[in-house]
């Protein structure tokens, strides 16, 4: 295959249980540049929040954020296009979270906003926010309730709106959203990243987006940018915000971690994040073994570079 875009999720992907990327890893991706790849990141994350991973590509690759609803230049974090949610909507969903018992988080456009999320309500933080909000270098601001005015405060600010909590508390207020606004938004409710526990989690996260933004429709937006077909993206991950990244992409890979979901659509399969599973699929892409239908879990293909068969 030519060189064209390799896309790599971060959580359950690219980064190992603890959070970082492996030496594996990050050689493969660099074998990656040299051979004339463009890696870029594609997460639910934001940019700030990827504070750990982004020096593993290079200063003028492309990150995809909040789960496509931002893209950015990874080196400065400089946005370059963004999906918004409509602020009229955004204000209703904060209301319904309210209403629900939960505090509402709405995330921002920070080069827009000047900080990184507002969260309405004076309900408790779970304790999964507050562990994230002091390991990320992110700003935010609190309302109790929506203020007067709020519609133009948000206008094209709002990438996400969502929270977090326990998952038979969220999946109620998911199904509501989806009832009421059908086509007008993106509902997903899912395992939320928490400090015991990097997937599986029993905690879950409400993310609603613009129906347009996801990490496909934003590669696409960046493989354009940089003049790369998009018959040449090649896609990694393994979560419900992968799923359209992975069934689109002309080779997409899941995780052997990934959710059933995922997998279900991948043209290919590797090792899983824990055990350097994108250095797998990259050393494969590499030396040609890398096609649809390709098992990366299996020990054949998971040896390192130079090692015996």
């Amino acid at each position: 295959m030519q060189p064209g875009l390799l896309v790599t999720d971060l959580d359950g992907t690219l980064l190992d249980r603890r959070g970082w990327v492996s030496e594996r890893n990050r050689a493969a991706l660099a074998a990656a540049r040299a051979a004339g790849w463009h890696v870029a990141i594609a997460t639910g994350r934001t940019w700030a929040e990827s504070h750990r991973a982004t020096d593993c590509v290079a200063e003028d690759a492309l990150f995809i954020g909040a789960g496509g609803a931002s893209l950015h230049w990874a080196g400065s974090g400089e946005v370059i296009a963004t999906e918004t949610v409509d602020a009229r909507l955004a204000v209703e969903l904060a209301h319904a979270i309210v209403d629900a018992g939960h505090r509402a988080h709405l995330l921002l456009d920070a080069s827009r906003a000047g900080h990184d999320y507002i969260f309405v309500g004076a309900a408790e933080l779970d304790p999964a926010t507050r562990w994230w909000l002091s390991e990320h270098p992110v700003t935010s601001r609190d309302w109790v309730a929506a203020p007067e005015g709020a519609h133009e405060e948000l206008a094209g600010r709002v990438l996400r709106v969502g929270t977090i909590g326990a998952s038979d508390e969220i999946a109620p207020i998911a199904r509501g959203v989806e009832a009421r606004y059908g086509a007008e938004l993106a509902v997903r409710h899912w395992s939320a990243l928490t400090a015991e526990e990097a997937v599986g989690s029993r905690t879950h996260m409400l993310e609603v987006f613009s129906p347009r933004a996801d990490k496909w429709s934003m590669a696409c937006v960046a493989a354009d940018r940089l003049g790369i077909p998009r018959d040449r993206i090649v896609a990694l991950g393994d979560g419900l915000n992968d799923l359209e990244l992975i069934r689109n992409a002309p080779l997409g890979v899941a995780m052997a971690n990934a959710d059933a979901r995922i997998q279900g659509v991948a043209a290919a399969r590797t090792a899983a994040h824990d055990a350097d599973g994108v250095a797998v699929a990259v050393e494969a892409l590499l030396d040609g073994r890398l096609v649809r239908g390709w098992d990366g879990s299996s020990p054949g293909a998971m040896r390192a570079p130079g090692a015996p068969a």
